[in-house]
């Protein structure tokens, strides 16, 4: 394991930070910078920055004097007490005065992939239930000896808690408890124990607790826009020391603020808060809380606001959990909701006349909860997957060239070599066969649906899904024939209403409706 410096231990910081953005200078010298801290790196052998002067400044004029000299063991500096959004220029020395390096680094708010995090993913690799084909497109590998404020907050709050008054002022006043928890460079460590967090966190109630989260209630700022969904997995190992009261450990999603009008259901109002919550549609999804991992999605919330019971539960046999390191995932698309342990498919929902999945983004929590005696939670990594999007075009695998064959489009259609626009793959549909794919789109947008067809005749329909029922409202049909040579057709349309920022749940369809093979390939969506 490396070993690291910080100027200030900042465990238990307050007010959340945004994404950071990597600056590359000297090929030596490697900066992150986020809101609250730029990162130090120095690749020259097994060096490091061992004895290093390091100086940085606002201006491009290196201090007289060295603003740290780094001791004769570290691989790694943080420059803390940062400004954000502002550009710090750093020079490295040797302790003999030896200029080693120079570069500038930008303390973003907006968190970028970081090649190192990223390069970690190889030599401690996700499950082998990653959909073939789905990036990464946000992570967190703990490999940091600071919490990376750009990606989290460390005032936890949920919608459960607004409806307690006490709580809510707290959260309206920045007065939340704050977690307790450790980074060693390689994982985080989120423990409570009779010492520290200092109370329970509801009066009344009998838990303590540190948690991180990608959501603040005070300030309405989300540092993760899942709104699209994906596959989402984290690798953990959970403890508890005596006998606790209240033993949680969790992973898990809720609804965002800044009120609970995601939490309580369309037509209902309790102080002034009207819900927009469909019935039947997930407020919150639990990937484990209790210590069995049960797996839960709550919705059933009462006209004044109490909740009454879950949606959907099951708790996956055969699995320890104590002590153990165990990889959880779950895999949240337009029309479904699949829970994995240890790359293990153990139950889906995926009834699309029955869709619990959200579609606007969720809040994402890790945390351990208890008192009177010890609970804590080692996270080794959370990584986020999502089909890649290039060039503007919002429909994922356009053309049936990656690593997902068919999917995310689901139906009867095979992929063939050198049938394609300009002999790359294609789709191929026999007469009768249908292919369709359900995506998440912005509303009241304008889109134009392009494609390249070869063959008889085919039918294209844009339907607009009804969240939770399914039910299928058309848009746009359109019946054409594609010819022998192949050629590119479109049609356009309009996304319908939805209250802001939700999105459209939209069923793109393709059917062979003529009497020979058709060959579909390069399938865009985009704007207008």
């Amino acid at each position: 394991m490396k070993r690291y410096i910080s100027i200030a231990a900042a465990q238990m910081l307050s007010v959340l930070l945004l994404p950071a953005q990597t600056t590359k200078t000297d090929v030596s010298l490697q900066l992150l910078g986020t809101r609250s801290w730029i990162r130090v790196d120095m690749k020259d052998g097994d060096k490091g920055l061992a004895g290093a002067r390091i100086f940085w400044s606002k201006t491009n004029k290196k201090p007289a004097v060295a603003n740290e000299v780094v001791s004769d063991v570290v691989e790694r500096y943080y420059i803390q007490h940062v400004d954000p959004e502002t550009t710090y220029y750093v020079w490295v020395e040797s302790a003999a005065g030896k200029p080693l390096a120079q570069g500038k680094s930008y303390t973003s708010k907006s968190w970028v992939l970081d090649e190192a995090e990223l390069q970690e993913v190889k030599r401690n690799p996700s499950s082998g239930v990653v959909p073939p084909g789905m990036e990464i497109f946000w992570q967190d590998e703990f490999n940091d000896q600071l919490l990376n404020r750009n990606k989290w907050t460390t005032n936890y709050f949920s919608s459960l808690n607004y409806l307690n008054d006490k709580s809510k002022q707290e959260m309206l006043q920045d007065k939340l408890p704050q977690p307790a928890y450790t980074l060693n460079g390689s994982a985080i460590n989120l423990y409570v124990n009779d010492t520290i967090p200092k109370r329970i966190f509801t009066e009344g109630g009998n838990q303590k607790i540190s948690s991180i989260q990608t959501y603040d209630w005070k300030t309405n700022e989300n540092l993760l826009d899942n709104s699209k969904g994906g596959y989402f997995e984290v690798k953990v190992r959970r403890n508890r020391q005596g006998n606790p009261k209240g033993t949680n450990t969790a992973f898990w999603f809720d609804s965002p603020g800044p009120d609970i009008r995601y939490y309580l259901q369309e037509g209902t109002e309790v102080d002034g808060i009207k819900g927009i919550r469909p019935k039947g549609q997930l407020f919150e999804i639990d990937v484990f809380e209790y210590i069995t991992a049960q797996f839960v999605i709550h919705g059933h919330v009462d006209a004044k606001g109490v909740f009454q019971r879950n949606l959907a539960t099951h708790i996956a046999e055969g699995y320890e959990h104590v002590g153990q390191w165990v990889t959880h995932g779950v895999l949240w698309t337009p029309t479904s909701i699949k829970h994995y342990i240890n790359g293990d498919l153990i139950k889906e929902y995926n009834n699309k006349n029955q869709i619990y999945s959200p579609n606007h983004f969720m809040n994402v929590f890790l945390g351990a909860y208890g008192s009177e005696g010890g609970v804590n939670m080692e996270v080794d990594y959370i990584r986020a997957y999502n089909w890649p999007l290039r060039e503007g075009n919002e429909l994922p695998n356009p053309d049936f060239e990656g690593k997902s064959g068919l999917m995310p489009w689901e139906g009867e259609g095979t992929i063939g070599d050198g049938l394609g626009e300009k002999g790359s793959k294609a789709l191929v549909l026999a007469p009768g066969k249908k292919i369709e794919q359900y995506v998440y789109l912005d509303p009241q947008q304008q889109f134009n649906l392009s494609y390249w067809g070869k063959g008889d005749r085919i039918a294209v329909a844009v339907d607009d899904v009804t969240v939770v029922t399914g039910k299928l409202s058309t848009l746009k049909q359109q019946s054409q024939y594609l010819g022998k040579q192949g050629k590119k057709h479109e049609i356009s349309f309009v996304t319908g209403l939805e209250i802001k920022p939700n999105k459209k749940i939209l069923r793109i369809a393709f059917t062979n409706t003529g009497k020979e093979m058709a060959y579909l390939d390069n399938i865009t969506l985009k704007r207008k």
